[in-house]
């Protein structure tokens, strides 16, 4: 047992459930990498991390009501997608005081459509990962339509018919290192250099190669996309970064054997999980929803699936 396994043990356990859950958004079943990114979230702002705060409580108490695995209510398997859904809610809509109860219902669905999607998935040995909250995130944004005391953000993408990117340039050298941690960032919706290197401080306790990781994904959502000739200002923003950074580390250290050939497929899965958000983009783009993760679960389940039937994955991965 290792130091951060000892600390881990030394939480109360209902916190350390609740914490765990925050960590397992980048895989880390750890309550201190879930403390550094709850931390991380205030500090990147406080509506932020008091979103992601009740998002993680709400659907972990549904998960425990609703008389799930306590196994893996336990490993905060029933948190992460809560964590997200607060922040993400906060982001894309407008603030009012019905938004939290609007919170509350999503972070209990999430945990409903991951319990379902479980069930249909286990047999083939392939997570759910962050789909319940992409889903519920989507059905929820969609939904304001209906109600006057909610009203759409102004980053929530308009409804428009995709067009040709114009002004693209290639993105300067110097903006290379804010892009890369802000890639990371991103994924939990943060706009900030320092919460991008808390974040990766936190899976670096937990594991040095599942920081790699995350480094190289969040380098592949720079690299590609310029020499792709994607727009510099996305890029800048860390906003083709952070489903690299997810894709990277579920093919690269978690979902299979932790070798160089897994390396050179995470690697591959990364970028094309770039291309993958750029179609997703234009597809949803006529109905105004962000791509939120769903590039990463896409690619990361499309590459379980096949490493099914590789002799080199075929013990580890789907079958």
């Amino acid at each position: 047992m290792n130091w951060s396994s000892s600390i881990d043990g030394a939480f109360p356990k209902p916190l350390r459930v609740i914490l765990r859950g925050v960590g397992q958004v980048f895989f880390c079943c750890n309550a201190l990498t879930g403390l550094i990114f709850l931390v991380a979230l205030y500090i990147g702002g406080l509506s932020a991390g008091a979103a992601a705060t009740v998002g993680v409580i709400t659907s972990t108490v549904t998960a425990y009501l609703l008389g799930f695995s306590e196994d893996d209510i336990d490993a905060g398997l029933y948190g992460f997608n809560g964590t997200l859904v607060g922040p993400c809610l906060f982001l894309f809509l407008e603030h009012s005081p019905q938004l939290w109860l609007y919170v509350v219902l999503a972070s209990m669905l999430s945990t409903v459509v991951l319990a379902a999607l479980m069930r249909i998935l286990q047999p083939y040995n392939v997570p759910a990962s962050t789909s319940p909250f992409v889903l519920t995130c989507w059905m929820f944004m969609v939904a304001v339509y209906s109600f006057d005391s909610f009203s759409r953000g102004a980053i929530l993408p308009t409804p428009l018919i995709p067009s040709e990117v114009t002004g693209v340039e290639a993105i300067p050298v110097d903006m290379w290192l804010t892009a890369i941690a802000k890639g990371i960032a991103e994924v939990m919706f943060a706009d900030s250099i320092v919460v991008g290197i808390l974040f990766l401080i936190g899976i670096a306790i937990v594991s040095l190669r599942g920081a790699a990781m995350a480094l190289t994904g969040s380098v592949v959502g720079v690299v590609v996309p310029t020499l792709l000739g994607a727009n510099q200002t996305l890029i800048e923003m860390g906003l083709y970064g952070f489903n690299p950074v997810l894709t990277m580390m579920a093919i690269g250290w978690v979902f299979l054997k932790p070798s160089g050939r897994s390396a050179v497929l995470a690697l591959l899965a990364g970028i094309l999980t770039v291309v993958c958000q750029a179609g997703l983009a234009n597809f949803l783009a006529p109905v105004g929803l962000p791509t939120l993760t769903f590039p990463f679960v896409l690619v990361m389940w499309m590459f379980l699936f096949a490493a099914a039937k590789s002799k080199y994955w075929s013990d580890t991965a789907a079958k």
